[in-house]
């Protein structure tokens, strides 16, 4: 079943139902027929809360919109004077109404295939098959790509069904092999095209395919640099550049994405919102095929099912009276309680809390959302309809304000028998000035219009000029927010804090143009109890960008979310002219190493080894601590026939205490040389530094410079130290900080080291041990910590029957599951895609290896009488690269703990293997695999191995670590391999506060 932006009504705001009004409503929902029960549901959810609108430039909207007769029939004849159009409610005059038709170019639709399970992944072949019969061979041009780590072309544009069918085969395998089949082949393509018009082998292409290959080259740059940039998921990344880049090309144009499902979270709601932004200022509409969607009608009227369900479930084992004399009817006590939790849910979350961001997307820009393979055809048509015959209709806004609020649009038809569709309303946000602007940016944009920059916060910005490089002249600017200066909203019961900071940033010449717009929306989690040692540390956001030489300004302006504290900084830098002879860029300290992705960060001038750089700007390091790591690029001269030569010195209070040199790999051609240098610093005494590059070459030296200040007290200066003995490059020591001591032995010794360009250091065998305790103390405490909730649990299972990677899908469950005070139950809403009642038992259902997504497997796995082996495998970017994860290997034992595998008698206990994710911060275990140990020879299954997947989910405005995935895979002795597939979905808090009292 698809949703399309028809029948959908304008968004309403949210109005306080009394609560005598909400029992009334409740108890005739619980009392219709099934069918009353989903029909009431359908009707209440046509209604799309206010933030999931777009944003556009305020200065003139531009609405499309499609008329059609009561014959379904497209009317061709529309006049500003057969509708009216409202704006926040406010008449508006039509100030240009146009019928756009299909040219003689094809009309563009992009096929997106994300990251798919088995399961999904054959869904999404069946359903682009059918796509591609449904829309007319003529008039349209395909192109396909998917996500694997970033965007990658599969298929440019083409009209060649072949090779489209082709491309799909290739974007849905699961096989990474022929997953990456033709992907090297395609870009190389669209290089070749868009930078010389011709394709590899030499021939002139159309004017058309150029425009089409540069912009899908752009695209494809852009998802690279967004996903480098900002703390989203690639497949969000790849949404946007393809909403953005497609601007490029007149016409309406549209993509079809294949997705598993997006957690309706704040962030990724606001990432949507951008998407739609971007989508309605390109003409692209976005239509969601989901595999694992239920339809609407069962996901607004879950709770009434589980009201259902609940009294059932109490009537079977305490049977309620029945007859004249019977209290209340056939309600009992179990009936009340599921009526106080539904009062509850209503009145803290609404009907639409949980509501999908990629539903929003779909509606908001005129596309369609995906519920069943077998509701193909209409909306289809529709968007071919949509695709050639359509209007723009233009108009001023009543008092526009860049304000950032969400304004409704409605379009109301005047014209008998006319029905009109258009999106819902938009984010008033500045002029489009090349980058979109998100919605949270705009209260921070007006303060940077003040006069008088708040200051409620401290912070701290910088300009890295890091020279001239491949893409031009680059910089990186550097904001670093101290989590001192941020308030936290702490969950006692999870030992779980969080925070979120909103940041933007601008460049501007000396005349005022925006050459840089950067902003990043940073949500932060981490230990209650860890909370104190995390004072001393700063979220950073960092950006790169080119800029030729002369003078700028540096706006930044910051809020936090949590306490609505704003501040902002207007700071003067320039970029000077690239010297003659060697160079070297600004030196930063090293905050941190992150790890980083060869496919996203290849061409991060901050990126070292696989690791990426996080500077330091704060200019202040703690007593104490052991190293402190400074990091630069070198620009040898590759004019001269000498190699370049490096040392550093490092002064006290202006007064030299080391100087050595610095081993330095031969340079060859005009490269550069990214560089990491560290001080073993444990033993310096608190006091201001300076530490000195200096690259010399050809009779040339050029220095840079960073001064920072050890904290704590005054001690005695070091003395001037006598001169190092020589030392091997990659390990110099300089000369004593101190005097000899009475005995003549000598104090500590300053140690300076050129560190490899490696991964991110592995930790000590004391932070291990810390990070598996604080691991553990969580997991042992998650089933404790998690409130009562419901959520929606959807079920793939699909069968390889010869073990060849050719999966056949089985069946899909839909299922309610509740957790209330530790315990699970479950509820089935649909099989199939049908509503059903059926439990797991009369489906002829197998779950032959459930160890427990909600706090079984990690019990398991951490409790002591495991005696679990752990050991330190690497460090890890979370998808949305919001944070670094330590990935730890683990072992139990078959003597020390079990999982079950099998099925009634045939059933056998093994030991087990794999690997978990822990987020330092937190503790929290962000994904955990298992795999089974010495099945017996005997035993029907030869493999099993099960990964479940966690992310932050909000309920009730608290944030909560909950599994978002996991699949279960079984292999049996003939090679046939079982995989169940599950997601859960539409996290709501379930749980009483006001009661309805039965009064006899």
């Amino acid at each position: 079943m698809f949703i399309h932006r028809s029948g959908i009504p304008l968004a309403k705001p949210r109005t306080t139902i009394p609560r005598k009004l909400i029992a009334t409503v409740v108890f005739a929902i619980l009392t219709m027929p099934a069918l009353c029960i989903f029909a009431l549901s359908q009707a209440n959810s046509a209604t799309p809360a206010s933030s999931d609108a777009d944003v556009v430039n305020v200065n003139e909207v531009t609405v499309d919109l499609t008329a059609r007769q009561k014959n379904r029939k497209p009317v061709a004849d529309l006049k500003p004077e057969d509708i009216a159009i409202t704006d926040n409610g406010s008449a508006v005059k039509i100030s240009d109404l146009r019928l756009v038709t299909g040219g003689s170019e094809d009309h563009l639709v992009t096929l997106l295939f994300d990251q798919l399970d088995p399961s999904a992944a054959t869904n999404a072949h069946n359903v682009a098959k059918k796509i591609l019969k449904l829309i007319p061979a003529k008039g349209f041009s395909f192109s396909v790509l998917n996500i694997s780590g970033r965007l990658r072309l599969v298929q440019e544009f083409t009209p060649d069904r072949a090779a489209i069918e082709k491309a799909v085969i290739s974007a849905t395998s699961v096989e990474p092999q022929e997953k990456e089949a033709g992907v090297e082949s395609a870009e190389k393509q669209i290089i070749a095209i868009a930078q010389t018009g011709a394709d590899p082998s030499g021939k002139i292409v159309t004017a058309q395919d150029h425009k089409a290959a540069e912009v899908m080259l752009a695209t494809l740059r852009e998802s690279q640099r967004i996903v480098q940039e900002q703390r989203i998921r690639p497949s969000l990344a790849g949404l946007l550049a393809l909403a953005r880049m497609q601007r490029r090309i007149g016409g309406r144009k549209v993509v079809i994405y294949f997705s598993e499902g997006l957690q309706a979270d704040p962030n990724n709601r606001d990432m949507v919102k951008s998407i739609a932004e971007a989508a309605n200022r390109s003409g692209v509409s976005v239509y969601v095929i989901d595999k694992n969607a239920l339809d609407e009608s069962v996901a607004e009227g879950m709770m009434a099912t589980v009201a259902m369900g609940g009294v059932a479930a109490n009537n079977a084992q305490n049977p309620a009276p029945t007859g004249p004399n019977a209290p209340h009817g056939a309600y009992g006590p179990g009936m009340i309680s599921q009526i106080n939790d539904q009062i509850n849910r209503i009145e803290n979350e609404g009907f639409n809390a949980s509501k999908d961001p990629l539903l929003t997307l779909a509606v908001n820009t005129g596309g369609a959302f995906n519920l069943s393979e077998d509701s193909l055809k209409k909306p289809i048509q529709e968007l071919v309809e949509d695709s050639t015959v359509y209007y723009e209709a233009s108009y001023i806004p009543p008092a526009p304000e860049y304000n950032g609020e969400f304004r409704s649009i409605a379009v109301k038809p005047l014209r008998r028998g006319l029905t009109v569709r258009s999106r819902a309303g938009y984010f008033a946000v500045p002029p489009d000035s090349g980058t979109a602007v998100r919605p949270f940016e705009a209260p921070l944009m007006k303060v940077l219009a003040e006069a008088q920059l708040p200051a409620e916060l401290k912070f701290r910005s910088r300009v890295l000029r890091l020279g001239d490089l491949p893409n031009g002249n680059e910089n990186a600017l550097v904001v670093e927010v101290p989590v001192s200066e941020l308030e936290t909203r702490d969950d006692v019961n999870g030992n779980l804090y969080s925070l979120r900071v909103s940041i933007v940033a601008q460049i501007k010449s000396k005349t005022g143009t925006v050459v840089e717009h950067f902003s990043e929306d940073v949500p932060r989690h981490g230990a209650i109890d860890a909370k104190a040692s995390v004072q001393s540390d700063s979220i950073t956001m960092q950006r790169n960008f080119t800029a030729g030489p002369g003078e700028y300004v540096m706006e930044v302006a910051i809020i936090d979310r949590v306490s609505g504290r704003t501040a902002a900084q207007r700071l003067d830098f320039e970029v000077p002219k690239d010297p003659s002879g060697p160079s070297l860029s600004d030196v930063a300290i090293v905050q941190r190493m992150i790890p980083s992705s060869a496919d996203v960060d290849s061409e991060d001038p901050m990126r070292y080894g696989s690791s990426t750089v996080v500077p330091d700007v704060s200019g202040s390091v703690a007593h104490g601590r052991k190293e402190i790591s400074f990091f630069f690029l070198v620009h040898p001269d590759s004019s001269a026939a000498d190699q370049p030569t490096l040392e550093m010195d490092v002064l006290k209070s202006g007064e030299q205490i080391a100087q050595v040199p610095l081993s330095l790999r031969k340079a060859s051609g005009p490269s550069v040389i990214p560089y990491l240098a560290s001080i073993q610093s444990a033993s310096l005494p608190s006091g201001d530094y300076q530490v000195i590059e200096r690259l010399t070459q050809s009779g040339k030296t050029t220095e840079r410079e960073v001064a920072f200040r050890v904290e704590g007290p005054e001690l005695a200066d070091a003395t001037k130290p006598e001169a190092g003995p020589d030392n091997d490059a990659d390990s110099v020591t300089a000369s004593d900080l101190s005097s000899k001591d009475a005995d003549g032995g000598k104090g500590p010794r300053l140690v300076i080291t050129s560190l490899p360009a490696g991964t991110v250091p592995a930790p000590s065998a004391e932070e291990l041990q810390n990070l598996v305790a604080s691991a553990r103390r969580r997991a042992l405490d998650y089933s404790k910590s998690l409130p009562n909730f419901i959520c929606v649990e959807a079920t793939n299972r699909s069968v390889d029957a010869s073990g060849n990677g050719r999966w056949k899908h089985r069946d899909s469950i839909a299922e309610l599951l509740r957790y209330h005070d530790g315990q699970e139950s479950r509820t089935t809403l649909e099989v199939n895609g049908q509503r059903s009642s059926l439990t797991r038992a009369e489906m002829n259902s197998s779950w032959p290896l459930s160890v427990g997504e909600f706090g079984g497997l990690l019990n398991l796995v951490f409790q002591p009488t495991s005696k679990t082996e752990f050991e330190w495998k690497e460090a890890a970017t979370r998808e949305d690269r919001s944070g670094t994860v330590q990935v730890l290997s683990y072992r139990v034992k078959r003597d020390d703990a079990t999982i079950t595998l099998g099925q009634g008698n045939d059933q056998v206990g093994a030991g087990f293997h794999g690997l978990v994710y822990i987020d330092g911060a937190t503790g929290g275990v962000q994904r955990i695999s298992l795999e089974a140990d010495d099945l017996p020879r005997s035993f029907s299954m030869t493999a099993a191995s099960m990964t479940v997947d966690y992310d932050y989910a909000s309920i009730a405005d608290r944030d909560y670590l909950l599994p978002v995935r996991s699949t279960v895979r079984l292999q049996r002795h003939h090679k046939s391999i079982e995989l169940n597939e599950l997601a859960f979905r539409g996290y709501r808090r379930f749980a009483s506060k006001t009661k309805i009292k039965m009064v006899q």
